[in-house]
């Protein structure tokens, strides 16, 4: 299995190079291109190794300064096709430092020099040319694994792959599995249920789609811990019939008519995620099979709650809807009931991705 240390990058900026390979892909040129969710940069490549935890403590041992990638070129080499960026003296300081911590623990890694740069296409043929210059600041640098899965290779985060694994070791034991994914707002709860569908043929099921209706929004039910989402219906429309191995009508709850929508057959599958929060209430979570929750740093919370919704809407959360999270998670105790834990936070402008399992009922 192919081991390696990337800087990986947010989603417009991977689909900003998605647009560079289209272009290449008009001009004939024809190839090996990548996935999208495969485009990373590599730092330090290992191939083979046993000694993930160690890496993974020198990844969070070593702060990451705020620095920004701009891409200005593309470049060939025997039939790799590559996107280069702007010297970034600052990021070879980093890979400096990360690597001679490497060798400090003697942790063996291909020692060649560091050509920062993007992989975008193998076995292709053709020229250098210049780019009109992207930038980013958004990155993570995260230890990826090569896995060969039904839909391809895929490079899958060291601290996802338990998770995949686990998934995988439960289908095989019962034909079936449902995740609950539920967690703090902001925390990438939707982002984590859409990578698990990269790699899993599976439905979504999303807990802000069962909104209260109107006879049940009640001071009283507001005062209840995670009486703010229609669970009821949730277990009546979804759950049961996933059970019962049903098709399941999924009628959403659509605020601009303040009603629940006619909504659409999703046919049965095996492999169903529930996302969002309330998901592992007491009364729901007896349903699932694997349950995680999505932790985050509170300032990066703020952030993205403001950039996703505007500032209007995050004075709406910091008054209403976080207090109501938080009332549901400290009465239900929730983050120590579920079998896997996330947290993001940032340290000096980078984003780290802690994780442990707890395989509490499995």
């Amino acid at each position: 299995m192919r081991q390696f240390i990337a800087l990986t990058f947010n989603s417009s900026f991977k689909e900003e190079l998605m647009s560079i390979m289209d272009t290449l892909k008009e001009e004939g040129i024809q190839g090996k291109y990548y996935d999208l969710d495969n485009l990373h940069m590599t730092l330090a490549f290992f191939g083979e190794t046993d000694r993930q935890d160690e890496i993974m403590e020198i990844i969070h041992s070593i702060p990451f300064p705020e620095i920004t990638i701009t891409l200005n070129r593309i470049g060939h080499f025997k039939k790799i096709y590559w996107v280069g960026i702007k010297d970034n003296p600052v990021l070879d300081e980093y890979v400096n430092t990360l690597r001679g911590a490497l060798k400090a623990h003697d942790i063996p890694f291909d020692d060649k020099p560091f050509y920062p740069h993007i992989t975008i296409l193998r076995k292709a043929e053709e020229g250098d040319r210049t780019l009109q210059e992207v930038s980013t600041k958004d990155i993570k640098v995260e230890l990826l694994q090569a896995h060969y899965l039904e839909e391809g290779l895929k490079y899958l985060p060291y601290n996802e792959q338990s998770l995949i694994a686990k998934i995988n070791k439960i289908y095989q034991q019962k034909g079936h599995v449902t995740i609950a994914i539920d967690g703090r707002c902001g925390s990438g709860k939707t982002t984590l249920a859409n990578k698990l569908k990269a790699y899993f043929d599976c439905h979504i099921f999303h807990m802000d789609d069962f909104y209260l209706q109107e006879y049940q929004r009640t001071q009283e039910r507001y005062n209840e811990p995670g009486g703010n989402v229609d669970r009821e219906r949730f277990k009546k429309e979804v759950l049961e019939p996933r059970k019962q191995h049903q098709d399941v009508l999924y009628r959403p709850f659509d605020c601009s008519t303040m009603s629940i929508s006619e909504g659409t057959l999703y046919s049965y599958k095996p492999i169903n995620i529930i996302e969002g929060s309330y998901s592992c209430h007491p009364e729901l979570i007896d349903a699932y099979d694997l349950s995680i929750f999505v932790d985050i740093d509170e300032t990066l919370r703020l952030k993205r709650i403001e950039k996703r919704n505007g500032k209007e809407a995050l004075n709406m959360f910091i008054k209403k809807w976080i207090p109501l999270e938080e009332k549901y998670f400290s009465s239900f105790d929730i983050q120590n009931h579920c079998d896997f834990y996330y947290k993001k936070q940032v340290v000096s402008g980078l984003f780290f991705i802690f994780s442990k399992c707890f395989f509490n009922n499995l």
